[in-house]
């Protein structure tokens, strides 16, 4: 009895390494044949030459990159040293060799970063136009303003010629307001939104107002 117990025992310990080797093929084989997918992907792909977009426009820079099937990316980052809006660098510089699809950051100047006090101001001015509706003059001279604001005319000024906002727009929403609020008529409107005690809008901006004040 102790014999056959002792053959079983054996033999399980036998199946088990058995087992054991027959999984580590497995795997073995499956981790080979990903390997081997992989490679063939990267062969399948055609190899790209990056050239130097330094002197391109961005434009141009697009166009190579959907032509060698690149994803490009557009960035904007501040620098001490060029000027805004001109190229600083790219992610992978010229003459490397990629394949396609393989993405490419390409960084453009914000100009040098500005200081607190005209980030405050911008932020203001964009508040002003995004919850007022206000006029780029109107903001200027609320930021300036010793009732308003009080932020020095350079970061005034800064704020205005930053920030982003639609004039058309914001004329055209004081416009209704006006309208909807006051019963004012359009002639009047457009006196008020033009008016330097009153809006201070441009004669273009308030007259798409009237135009568009019925729409």
């Amino acid at each position: 009895m102790e014999k056959i117990k002792n053959w079983f025992s054996k033999h399980k310990v036998l199946g088990v390494v058995i087992i054991g080797v027959f999984v580590i093929m497995i795997f073995g084989s499956l981790g080979s044949k990903s390997d081997s997918d992989n490679k063939e992907k990267v062969k399948s792909k055609n190899e790209v030459i990056v050239i130097d977009f330094s002197e391109m426009s961005y434009n141009d820079i697009a166009l190579w990159c959907e032509e060698n099937k690149v994803a490009c990316y557009k960035k904007e980052a501040y620098s001490d040293t060029v000027s805004k809006d001109s190229f600083v660098s790219q992610s992978i510089k010229d003459g490397e060799k990629i394949y396609e699809g393989k993405e490419i950051n390409i960084v453009y100047s914000l100009g040098k970063e500005p200081s607190t006090e005209y980030k405050n101001a911008l932020k203001k001015a964009e508040s002003y136009s995004n919850i007022m509706h206000m006029s780029k003059q109107g903001i200027y001279d609320q930021l300036t303003s010793e009732y308003g604001e009080k932020f020095p005319a350079d970061a005034a000024q800064y704020a205005v010629d930053n920030m982003v906002a639609d004039w058309n727009a914001n004329a055209l929403a004081k416009a209704k307001s006006y309208q909807q609020t006051m019963s004012m008529s359009k002639s009047a409107i457009y006196d008020q939104l033009i008016s330097q005690y009153g809006e201070k809008f441009t004669e273009e901006q308030a007259q798409y107002a009237i135009d568009h004040l019925d729409d």
